[in-house]
Order: C-alpha cells, then structure tokens, then sequence
C-alpha cells in the first residue's frame, strides 16, 4: 500500500463479468476495489469476491460494503460501513482481523467513528458529483477540518478527478475513493492509471529523494 490510498467502488449497475474484466485491469493501480452491490444478495456478493480473487486481487485488495457476513466468509480485507451498518465498535469486538471503514459527513461522526474502532474514513461529497445531484458538496476547508480533528485517514470521495486530486492530499487526505470517474470511462485502466500517477505525484512531492 503507497503513502496514499486509492479506493475504487462497484456502482451496482454493471454485470459481474463487467466487473472482474475490469477490476483484473484496475489491480496494479488501486490499493483496493470495494464490491458495493447493494442490490445483490449475499451469495452474489460472495461468488463476486471469489471471482475477483481468481481475476488476479489479492485478498487485501478486497473490501465489501456493508455486509460484515460477507466481508468474512469470503477473507476480504475490509468492510466499509454506512450509516445504518453495524456500529463500527460491534465489528472490531467480535472481527477484530477486518479492516473497519466508515462513511461520515460530519466532525462528530468522523470522532465517534475513531472512538468505536473505524481505522479509516470516508468523508464527502467534497466537490459535486452527478451521483449527489441536488446537494451541496462540503467543499476542501470541511475536508481540512475533519482530516485535522482524527488521527485514522480520511479518504476524500465525490467529485474526484486527477487533476483535482493534488487539492484533496494538500488539504490532508490520505488517499481518494472514485465511483464514476472510474465507470463511466471508455477506458477505466486508462482512467485509473491517471489516478495512481496523480496519488504517485503527492507522494513525491513530499518525499523529493524517492526514486520514481
């Protein structure tokens, strides 16, 4: 895993074979793909994290949303929560071996995620996003303040796109999470890639004696 993180999510509207022939692709440039099919059952969920392992993801590479069952029967990474998921406190107790993720718009939500065990944040939308029509984006100073107030990283999502990505880092995220940026594109390995080269980019920046 790089200095930054690159979260990529399923969007719930492509076929499962959309998905690891694309996801096969993504692999060397994510640091992990989160299956987010919250209309699939469980089994789907599952039969898809298995798939995507045979596709080539290691299993760290593997984060389910939601769906802490699934998150374990299938060896995945991480489980990224919502709202209305498990508490985060509950997951940690009883499967301490996850890697716990959470969804927060708020300072107080982000300091009572980090309170209950969350090891790492989402927190937007910051810039807007076709898939928030309607509301307002919170913008990089909402960003600022609730990267300074926690000490787990907070992935900035919403709106991401490389060229604004230089933004989010320098306003203190520690990496991006990318929905349609990624699957909406002709090309999502191209797509990616830019990604990863804008994250690489950061990272040298600020450690100017790395060798690319």
């Amino acid at each position: 895993m790089g200095k930054f993180e690159f979260h990529v999510m399923t969007n719930g509207r492509k076929q499962p074979d959309e998905i690891i022939s694309a996801a096969s692709i993504l692999a060397p440039y994510v640091t992990c793909i989160h299956i987010r099919e919250k209309d699939r059952s469980a089994s789907e969920i599952f039969n898809l994290a298995e798939r995507l392992k045979r596709a080539g993801l290691g299993r760290e590479q593997i984060y389910i949303n939601d769906r802490v069952d699934v998150a374990v029967a299938s060896g995945a990474e991480g489980v990224h929560l919502k709202g209305s998921s498990l508490d985060p406190e509950i997951v940690h107790r009883y499967f301490s071996g996850l890697r716990i993720g959470q969804s927060v718009h708020s300072i107080d939500e982000a300091l009572y995620a980090e309170e209950k065990g969350a090891h790492y944040l989402f927190y937007g939308h910051v810039f807007k996003t076709g898939s928030k029509k309607g509301s307002e984006p919170r913008g990089l100073d909402q960003l600022r303040e609730v990267a300074d107030a926690v000490t787990v990283p907070v992935i900035a999502i919403g709106g991401v796109t490389p060229s604004n990505t230089s933004e989010l880092i320098k306003a203190g995220a520690k990496g991006i999470a990318v929905m349609s940026g990624i699957w909406s594109a002709t090309d999502p390995g191209l797509v990616a890639k830019g990604y990863a080269e804008a994250l690489k980019k950061e990272e040298m920046s600020k450690c100017p004696g790395t060798m690319m």
